[in-house]
């Protein structure tokens, strides 16, 4: 490249030199112009932001103009334009590049005509200038075939694949998308050099299947590429859905779609790429608006309109969608308001380019004055500088680039702190999803484990009565069940995850499969005095082709939902209707319903509602029906109103055998029998059982009613409406309950006065150490861990009511003593157990160290014990222990029972047994 203008030289070079000592470093200040734009080029390439690329960019170009090496010229002249291309200032990109065509033609180099032609080609593509984009990328076609190199003939290829995408042209797109991967494999080309015609080819295809083939090809070279190309990618792979025929595009497509966006949103984002998470984000509004998610689309798209709009199209493509968004939400002062910004956008966008052609004629006509004027101003300014302003300019300059370091230090490490940190609360996540997960099904299985144990031993018991001993087989085998349940809806999961699902069809008589089904929940709504009305139009003599073994674990799912939220003495309405070859089961309750934001997210793997938490269960049972119905090509859905109550409601397509011939029937009522009432003892003490699961609450009256009269309540709301009647000498509740949980109970009642000394026991499936505490600073007498022994719960309760009467005793043969300082007291007892705890492995412990520590004498400290405990000082200090080393052995903290005798203090082995049997009624070693 040659310049004429002597003066200009003369300026360029001093403004250069200046530049140079400010971005070169010192061991390159004696080396050729040449190896100076190299290292330019290479610093600019390694700059994370796209300003700091430019300056050396830019200054490569200042000294490849000074010397003859035309390679490196253009080079930095597609580096640059490339930046400009990065921001979305695809104008200025066209601006800049379109000079340098011109000197590509003057240099007669068929590889630089190639690339200038490429650049200006798809920066004019995105700036809606298809016809102009075309010429250029024909241009750089038949330059590629000149050149007789394969990977420029594909590189050619793959643009105007590209740009008939852009334009609709799927068919055309595909043509040239196939020629290039036709070279690529002609040549044996690496996957990395294929991912471009991935990328593309995603979009070309018609059959939104095909899609998943190129990405899996393209995902296999995609981890080698720069987080950037990572990015591009994401957004072509969620674009592709988004560009097929809405009729083709299933519930599995948009999400795959919604799933690239996202990677697209969070890579831009830790990039800083404004455009690309622009891209982002209104694809995922759109994705979203499609799903019906019309809140989170909302969201999205707010996001984009947030960021800089450098497209106007663009611009107008999202005001469209967030019309359309607040409209569906009911937001019709938004979607008015969006929808006239998005008119007046369209206006305006017609105006400029209108007025924009006007001012490029105008623009030409006054260009070469302007330039005079400016070559005259320029050349005056040259003239007055002096040698005073060299300093001045490289003081400015140090000082601009140690700031620019340090700023860059600043934000190198503040990305690499946001990138740590993100890994972090991702792996945090999934942990804590994982921990939840195995939670949950420890919980889940305690609870029929109780059942199938506890029924066994009674069967065993029983075995002179057949009918109880059977009665009690078939509770611990529907409870066996129950776990066989859970496991197979994990191992249903994990078959969906492998794509191994499949279908099973038989042809089955309709009407009798699904009373079956309804009928066989009959028992279970019978114990809470819950009715089961069921309705069908469906003739007896229709048989249908279908697997019927999915169906019945949908309807399973939804009615023993319906039978835990439903409120006792409350009804259940299931209705099936057949009708043009489609059958429609729902299942309605009347309990505390589902609220609307989360109407959606049940459906989703793992997610618990507020109310589903109280009540356990492993979070997978409604995301398998609903994908067990989308098998069946069908739908499951859920109409709820808090307060009143839930309707699921399934559909599924299916073939007959014989045409549908309408017998409306009578509604089948399942009519519940309630507990049989025992009031006849006058004598048993007064026991009221506090549990949600109907099986679970049999079995504990069961187990109880022999020696006790018994009420049940089936949750918190139950408990307090029977305490406002009826007074209780013992109550045992679980803590995970609809409405008001174990918790929440314990807490109310100590605020009814004659409830509040009631000893309380949670029976519960909760085993952390944190539930236990919570408990017991609630005033918790025990803390029974399901499953349990028989004999030991009963022997809790007798130890119990043994001190709740001994304290009784106590305070009417000696009222005069009674302590009124009541909190005072009950402090006093927090510290004499923690002292005793301190002791514990202290077999020689005395009565008299314990009063001497808290400063009263041993006949006061008995008092106040007999008082609040009903115990004397040293069968207190007896219980604690005992409940120690049960927690122990429990835990299994120690390997003999010798150490757990040591541990609390008990060195008689005789002595530790029998007053550890007499206290939980087992024995210390059937705990090992």
């Amino acid at each position: 490249m040659k310049i004429k203008n002597l003066p200009s030289i003369i300026c360029l070079l001093l403004f250069q030199t200046i530049c140079s000592q400010q971005l070169l470093p010192d061991s390159l200040q004696q080396k050729s112009v040449e190896d100076k734009i190299i290292f330019l080029q290479q610093e600019g390439q390694r700059q994370q932001s796209i300003d700091s690329s430019n300056v050396y960019f830019n200054e490569a170009l200042k000294l490849a103009k000074t010397c003859d090496c035309d390679s490196l010229y253009f080079r930095s002249v597609e580096y640059i334009s490339d930046t400009y291309y990065s921001q979305g200032n695809y104008k200025k990109a066209i601006a800049f590049i379109k000079p340098f065509l011109a000197q590509a033609k003057e240099s007669n180099s068929t590889i630089y005509l190639f690339r200038i032609h490429t650049h200006l080609a798809k920066n004019l593509m995105l700036s809606e200038q298809h016809d102009e984009a075309l010429k250029h990328y024909e241009s750089a076609l038949e330059f590629s075939k000149k050149l007789q190199n394969k990977i420029y003939l594909a590189d050619a290829y793959n643009n105007l694949g590209d740009m008939y995408n852009t334009t609709g042209l799927h068919k055309n797109a595909k043509k040239y998308l196939l020629l290039a991967l036709k070279v690529y494999n002609s040549i044996n080309a690496p996957e990395t050099e294929k991912l471009y015609t991935y990328k593309n080819l995603m979009q070309a295809v018609e059959n939104p299947e095909d899609i998943e083939e190129y990405a899996k090809k393209a995902l296999n070279s995609l981890h080698k590429s720069e987080p950037k190309e990572q990015a591009s990618f994401y957004l072509y792979e969620g674009d592709a859905y988004l560009s097929k025929n809405e009729g083709l595009l299933t519930p599995k497509h948009y999400k795959k779609s919604l799933l690239a966006f996202n990677k697209a949103i969070t890579i831009a984002d830790s990039l800083n790429l404004d455009i690309y998470k622009n891209f982002g984000l209104i694809g995922k509004g759109s994705v979203l608006l499609n799903l019906n998610r019309t809140s989170d689309a909302i969201a999205a798209l707010e996001k984009a309109k947030q960021l800089p709009q450098t497209i106007p199209q663009n611009e107008f493509y999202l005001l469209r969608k967030l019309a359309v968004a607040y409209e569906r939400n009911n937001n019709y002062k938004k979607a008015f308001i969006t929808s006239k910004e998005m008119f007046t956008l369209q206006d305006s966008i017609s105006h400029y380019q209108s007025k924009e052609k006007f001012a490029e004629f105008d623009a030409k006509f006054n260009l070469a004055e302007k330039d005079k004027e400016i070559a005259l101003q320029e050349l005056e300014i040259a003239k007055q500088r002096n040698a005073r302003n060299k300093w001045i300019f490289s003081s400015i300059g140090t000082l601009l680039l140690g700031l620019f370091i340090i700023l860059w230090l600043i934000t190198k490490q503040k990305r690499k702190k946001t990138l740590v940190q993100m890994k972090l609360e991702k792996e945090q996540e999934i942990n804590q999803l994982r921990t939840k997960f195995l939670g949950n099904i420890a919980h889940e299985i305690r609870t029929p484990l109780t059942l199938v144990s506890g029924n066994l031993n009674l069967a065993l018991e029983n075995l002179d009565n057949t009918t109880k001993a059977k009665k009690n087989l078939q509770v611990a085998l529907d409870n066996t069940k129950k776990i066989t349940d859970d496991a197979n809806e994990i191992l249903e999961l994990l078959k969906f995850e492998g794509h191994k699902m499949t279908l099973n069809k038989t042809a089955v008589p309709l009407r009798t499969s699904l009373e079956r089904i309804v009928f066989s929940f009959h028992s279970m709504a019978q114990i809470k005095a819950v009715e089961i009305s069921y309705y069908s139009n469906i003739a007896n003599t229709i048989f249908v082709n279908t697997d019927i073994g999915k169906i019945e674990k949908i309807i399973n799912n939804l009615l023993s939902n319906a039978i835990k939220y439903a409120p006792s003495n409350s009804k259940i309405i299931v209705n099936d209707v057949f009708n043009t070859d489609t059958l429609s089961v729902s299942v309605t309750d009347f309990g505390e319903g589902i609220k609307y934001d989360e109407q959606k997210k049940i459906f989703e793997r793992f997610y618990q509602s507020e109310n589903a938490s109280k009540v356990g269960g492993i979070g997978i049972g409604l995301a398998l029906s609903k994908e067990f119905s989308e098998l069946l090509n069908g739908s499951l859905t859920v109409d709820s109103k808090p307060g009143k109550g839930s309707t699921f409601t399934l559909k599924i397509p299916m073939q007959t055998t014989e045409n549908n011939t309408e017998n409306v029937t009578k509604p089948t009522s399942l009519i519940p029998q309630q507990f049989p009432n025992h009031n006849n003892s006058s004598i048993k003490e007064h026991i009221l059982i506090v549990e949600d699961n109907p099986q679970m609450a049999t079995y504990l009256k069961e187990l109880l009613e022999d020696i006790y009269h018994c009420d049940v309540a089936f949750n918190g709301e139950e408990a307090l409406n029977l305490l406002k009647t009826q007074t209780y000498s013992l109550i045992t509740s679980d803590i995970m309950m609809p409405k008001i949980d174990g918790f929440e109970l314990r807490e109310k009642i100590n605020t009814i006065e004659k409830h509040k000394y009631t000893p309380f026991i949670f029976i519960s499936a909760k085993t952390l150490e944190i539930d236990k505490i919570k408990g017991f600073s609630l005033g918790i007498a025990d803390y029974i861990v399901k499953p349990f022994n028989k004999n030991e719960l009963i022997a809790r309760i007798k130890n119990l009511l043994k001190n709740k009467a001994s304290r009784i005793k106590w305070q009417l043969e000696n009222t005069n003593q009674l302590s009124t300082t009541e909190r005072s007291d009950q402090k006093l007892l927090r510290k004499i157990e923690t002292y005793i705890v301190e002791n514990l492995d202290n077999d020689d412990f005395k009565i008299k160290e314990l009063a001497d520590y808290v400063g009263y004498s041993q006949r006061q400290l008995a008092r106040i014990m007999k008082q609040y405990t009903g115990m004397s000082p040293v069968k207190f200090i007896l219980e604690i222990r005992l409940q120690k080393a049960f927690t122990f052995l429990q835990n299994k903290t120690f390997f003999t029972l010798s150490e757990v005798r040591f541990a609390v203090g008990i060195s008689s082995s005789a002595y530790f047994n029998k007053k550890f049997k007499e206290r939980f009624g087992i024995a210390p070693a059937d705990l090992i």
